[in-house]
């Protein structure tokens, strides 16, 4: 009972946070964050993006797909892994790592 009435302080407390802070509409209708699923290991995607480009120049999909096929991952996740290694490729492009190429077969990825 006593940790069930610390949880609804905390939740108050927020509430008059979020009150402080300007935000207008019902905490209630806040949604909770989802769960992260951890797919890679530190730096693991980066390097895998990187040895996958070291091979030949290719778009976000096929590396997308060369990741899959090597973990033995099914479809299910598909989605999650093809915004991964869009966003790990968008960063590496940051760092100059890697560069974008628009050529005849469209935009392909190669190392910088």
């Amino acid at each position: 009972m006593k940790a069930a009435d610390t949880l609804k302080a905390d939740l108050d407390a927020i509430d008059r946070a979020l009150v402080l802070c300007g935000y207008e509409g019902d905490p209630k209708g806040i949604a909770p964050r989802g769960n992260y699923k951890q797919l890679f290991g530190r730096n693991e995607l980066k390097l895998t993006i990187i040895n996958a480009l070291r091979v030949a120049p290719a778009d976000d999909e096929a590396i997308a797909a060369q990741i899959m096929a090597a973990k033995g991952w099914g479809d299910d996740i598909w989605p999650d892994v093809l915004k991964r290694v869009r966003d790990a490729l968008q960063r590496a492009q940051k760092d100059g790592h890697v560069v974008q190429d628009f050529g005849p077969d469209g935009c392909l990825w190669r190392i910088g």
